[in-house]
C-alpha cells in the first residue's frame, strides 16, 4: 500500500519542531475510523518503509482519540503531507489543524469580585488589560469562577494552539510577563 510516495528517511533535521495535527470529525465512529486508519499507516511504514517520504520514525509517533477529535504528534521538519491526506481521505474533518510547538494552556487571572471582563480592562494596568483584551479576541470569553475569599472572581480562558508560553512570558502580540504577578497564573495541560 502507497500511501506517499518516494523514499522513507528517518532523520529529523535540525530544523524539525514538534508538530500536532488535529482532526476534527462530525461524530465518533468518523474520528475511530481515522484514528485507526492512522495507526495503520504507522504500521504500514514499519514494513514498507521507502513507500513514504517522511523524515520520522512511526515509532516517535503519537495517535491518540478524544471524542470527535483525533490528535497525531511526532518530530519532524514538516513531512506531514501523507498525514493529513489520510485524515482526509478517511472522513472529510470538520475542521484540520495543524501546529508547531503546539501548547494547550489554562490562563487565569484573579480580579476583585463584580467586574467583567470588559470593566477589567478599563481599571487594570495596560499591560494585564492588553492581555486580556488578547484572551478574549483569541479565546472567547473566559469562564469565571469565585474565589476563596468571596471578595474576588477568577477568569479562565483555554487556549489551544501555536506555542504563546516560555519561562514565564505569554507572548500575545507583546511579551507579557505572568511571573512575578500574583494575579495570574498559567498551566500547561497535554
Amino acid at each position: 500500500m502507497k500511501l506517499c510516495g518516494l523514499a522513507f528517511k528517518f532523520r529529523a533535521s535540525s530544523h524539525s519542531d514538534d508538530y500536532t495535527i488535529i482532526a476534527t470529525y462530525e461524530d465518533e465512529k468518523k474520528a475511530e475510523k481515522a484514528k485507526q486508519m492512522l495507526q495503520f499507516m504507522l504500521e504500514d511504514m514499519r514494513t514498507n518503509g521507502d513507500d513514504y517520504n517522511v523524515d520520522w520514525d512511526p515509532d516517535e509517533a503519537y495517535v491518540s482519540l478524544d471524542g470527535v477529535n483525533v490528535r497525531f504528534e511526532v518530530y519532524t521538519a514538516g513531512y506531514l503531507n501523507c498525514v493529513e491526506a489520510l485524515l482526509r481521505k478517511v472522513a472529510e474533518p470538520v475542521s484540520l489543524e495543524c501546529y508547531q510547538n503546539f501548547q494547550g494552556l489554562l490562563i487565569s487571572v484573579t480580579v476583585v469580585k463584580g467586574l467583567t471582563p470588559e470593566t477589567a480592562l478599563l481599571i487594570m494596568d495596560r499591560d494585564e488589560a492588553e492581555a486580556i483584551k488578547w484572551l478574549i479576541d483569541n479565546c472567547g470569553p473566559p469562564n469565571i469562577a469565585e474565589a476563596g475569599d468571596g471578595e474576588h472572581v477568577t477568569f479562565t480562558w483555554r487556549y489551544e494552539g501555536e506555542g504563546i508560553y516560555y519561562d514565564g512570558t505569554l507572548n500575545i502580540g507583546f511579551e507579557f510577563q505572568v511571573d512575578g504577578r500574583e494575579n495570574w497564573e498559567v498551566d500547561q495541560y497535554e
